[in-house]
């Protein structure tokens, strides 16, 4: 697998090249929508100490990207598969892990409950080598600025890198036509400032462009034309962010558990949550409101701290 960083802005087909991810072909690439999930692994020790408390954090803290990438249809088609058949290989180890628990506490032959059992470990793990491992991309990590994959082909990972720095290269053409230092034939004009001579050429469409045309997502970005830039706009749809389960929140609700004496785990949760939120809203343009949730979260675990080190000491523990 290689490694590559897009913005989750520019999981799209204007703003990434048409090769396919998994088999690096140019030809009968299609962008096909996809969904990404990510949170921190550590939060996997965390159910070990409170399984509820777990999924809370793992939903305040879970980052979720949506877009499209390029794929071949048969591509596709086979990473689409092996999800399915992963799924099903999963249900199928439950259900083989139920049966082996019935078998070893049955009468039954002590042999039978150790290959079922075997073979709920078995069966997930041959799916995904046979079925799912280097057919498809796999989410790495997912912050504000970048969504980290790791694809199976290798050209499709440097030809993706190379197009988000493309921008701060001019383009060449093979037919030797004379280019200014920004890649635009010389003495073009601007396709809508005939006025103007063009500095730039669309990578898109190829209308030449003068300055005041240019639209680019990043410094780094090809630029757009008008045109194409508001194509842009009208194609990649704007969906609102559900902000759901926040962090903020749901520092506050472990600070109202941890109220309760003896809940250690909600103590140490809260502490976490609370302070890290704290920490993140500390600059003057955050709002308010969440400051002053991650201060109750705070408070309330000190009571609750308090009210549990009162109880120790009332019934002789310390």
């Amino acid at each position: 697998m290689h490694h590559v960083d897009i913005p989750p802005g520019e999981l799209n087909e204007f703003d990434l090249p048409p090769i396919c991810i998994v088999t690096g072909e140019r030809q009968g690439v299609v962008f096909k929508p996809v969904n990404f999930t990510w949170y921190p692994r550590w939060i996997g020790f965390l159910a070990l100490l409170n399984l509820l408390i777990a999924i809370i954090v793992a939903s305040a803290m879970t980052k979720r990207v949506t877009g499209t990438l390029p794929f071949t249809e048969e591509a596709w088609s086979r990473w689409k598969r092996g999800q399915v058949i992963m799924v099903v290989s999963v249900v199928v180890a439950i259900a083989l892990l139920i049966l082996a628990f019935s078998l070893l506490a049955s009468d039954a032959p002590e042999w039978l409950g150790v290959v079922a059992l075997a073979s709920s470990v078995a069966v997930p793990v041959l799916a995904w080598v046979y079925f799912l491992r280097g057919r498809g991309p796999q989410v790495r990590r997912i912050d504000k600025d970048n969504l980290s994959l790791a694809i199976p082909n290798g050209p499709a990972a440097y030809a993706i890198a190379g197009h988000f720095l493309a921008g701060l290269k001019s383009p060449a053409l093979d037919d030797g036509e004379s280019l200014d230092a920004n890649g635009a034939p010389a003495r073009a004009l601007c396709a809508r400032h005939d006025d103007i001579v063009a500095t730039q050429v669309c990578t898109r469409c190829g209308a030449f462009m003068c300055p005041r045309c240019e639209n680019r997502i990043r410094r780094e970005a090809l630029p757009l034309c008008p045109g194409c830039w508001e194509l842009r706009g009208r194609t990649i749809a704007v969906q609102a962010k559900d902000p759901g389960i926040t962090l903020v929140n749901s520092g506050l609700f472990v600070g109202v558990i941890s109220v309760i004496p003896m809940c250690y785990a909600a103590h140490a949760v809260s502490l976490v949550l609370n302070t890290v939120s704290l920490v993140r809203n500390r600059h003057p343009d955050s709002p308010r409101i969440d400051r002053k949730k991650a201060i109750a979260g705070l408070a309330l675990t000190g009571i609750g701290l308090l009210l549990t080190l009162g109880m120790r000491l009332y019934s002789g523990g310390w």
